[in-house]
């Protein structure tokens, strides 16, 4: 629409003026601004001075009152502009081609959106809950998807907020039915108990917290469907572990084969902790020196172990228990152990493919007894090994020690080995 020659119905000011219609005549006293002008020639000029004054004041007003009238009508025009921009934009949503999307692709296109687990406890909306920041369609279907909030992580670092458990509970609610895959560090005892009312839900189960936190799946159902639990422990200082009841899920987790534990303290973990050891397949410990001697009395009921990873990192062989008799485990294929390699000399495993052997502690080497060890362990199991990797753990107060002799008796005693590797030390 053209827009030329049409004025202003209040002022007469047109697209097209190049000055203003609101005219106001050149000041007839310019002389009197002259510092040579006498006293006398501005008092005979006040009368009319006086006048032109009152006539500017006067046109003044009138035009004070025209802007405020133009403000009042570019105010409704702007109002006007929002209003028709956000019809616009309503319509054309409607007729965008992400609304043509079937719900099964749009929630196939939020599965790739972020990465799970997400982070239940930040400060800042993360995903998925962004999602239902888009538009009503994208709320409604991604509130009711439940496999997109069936896998979190969170530091519970706030003990006594209340936003924590509302987070925690809002999001367990979303995600329905659907197995959880669970990591939380530092849970207090009110989230656990909040957790713990899903328990059956759970399949993947990692935890950092206190003993005490654990206490609250004591009376929870049957963890029916879990299979992987990894459980950091830590005591409080003002409680005896001996006296606590014990942490029994034996009964409740007929599924469970892989476990990751790891204790800051010492206390009897077979008493404490009662699980299905003869029926997980793949186990990670890191018991420490206070704990280690029960290394044994847990392998013994881990027969059908196919993984096992040993971090103690000690140097003293008198702490452990030892056996009198060897251990068996017919279906171990993997090991993964520190040294000193005081394990070996009481187990077979017909079936490994693939050891790991990491080292000697700080400041201590291997010793000609370990490595017979190794070739006794290596010979009595008569396994056909497939990968032997060693990584030694240098001496932090030595960097430039190469333990070359370590290294040769590795390789005299597994040249048959179709792959052998020297990994990157910890410590340079």
């Amino acid at each position: 629409m053209s827009i030329a020659g049409v004025s202003c119905p209040d002022c007469g000011y047109a697209a097209t003026t190049l000055r203003s219609c609101l005219y106001i005549a050149p000041s007839p006293f310019h002389h009197l601004f002259n510092k040579e002008t006498s006293r006398e020639e501005i008092s005979a000029a006040r009368p009319q001075l006086r006048i032109f004054t009152d006539a500017v004041r006067g046109e003044l007003y009138n035009v004070e009152a025209r802007v405020a009238r133009l403000r009042q009508s570019l105010q409704a025009a702007e109002q006007h502009l929002a209003q028709a921009k956000r019809v616009l934009n309503a319509h054309v949503m409607l007729n965008s081609p992400v609304e043509s999307l079937p719900p099964e692709i749009l929630l196939y296109i939020f599965s790739l959106s972020f990465e799970k687990p997400f982070s239940i406890f930040e400060a800042e909306p993360q995903m998925p809950w962004l999602l239902g920041q888009v538009c009503r369609q994208w709320r409604a279907l991604a509130w009711q998807t439940p496999t997109l909030w069936n896998s979190f992580e969170g530091r519970d670092h706030i003990v006594y907020n209340d936003y924590y458990g509302t987070r925690l509970e809002e999001v367990l609610n979303r995600s329905g039915n659907s197995a959880l895959r669970v990591s939380l560090e530092g849970l207090a005892p009110s989230r656990a108990r909040i957790l713990a009312r899903h328990a059956s839900r759970l399949l993947a189960l990692k935890l950092r917290c206190w003993f005490e936190t654990l206490s609250e799946f004591r009376d929870a159902p049957e963890l029916s469907i879990l299979t992987k639990l990894s459980l950091t422990v830590q005591y409080a200082y003002d409680t005896t572990p001996p006296e606590r009841q014990p942490f029994d899920i034996a009964s409740k987790a007929p599924r469970l084969t892989h476990v990751d534990l790891t204790f800051d303290v010492s206390t009897d973990i077979p008493r404490v902790f009662l699980l299905p050891w003869p029926q997980i397949t793949h186990l990670k410990l890191e018991l420490g020196s206070n704990n280690y001697h029960h290394i044994f009395h847990i392998l013994s009921q881990c027969r059908s172990l196919v993984s096992f990873t040993d971090c103690y990192q000690g140097s003293d062989p008198s702490l452990l228990q030892i056996p009198f008799s060897i251990y068996v485990f017919p279906l171990l294929a993997f090991l993964d152990i520190r040294s000193p390699l005081v394990v070996l000399p009481y187990m077979q495993c017909p079936a490994l493919q693939t050891i790991k052997l990491r080292g000697a502690p700080r400041n201590v080497e291997l010793t000609e007894t370990d490595w017979e060890d190794f070739r006794a362990f290596v010979d009595r199991s008569r396994c056909t090994l497939q990968e032997v990797t060693f990584i030694p753990e240098y001496s932090m107060g030595n960097k430039s020690s190469k333990y070359p002799a370590p290294l040769q008796k590795l390789l005299s005693f597994v040249s048959h080995v179709p792959q052998v590797a020297i990994g990157r030390p910890r410590h340079l």
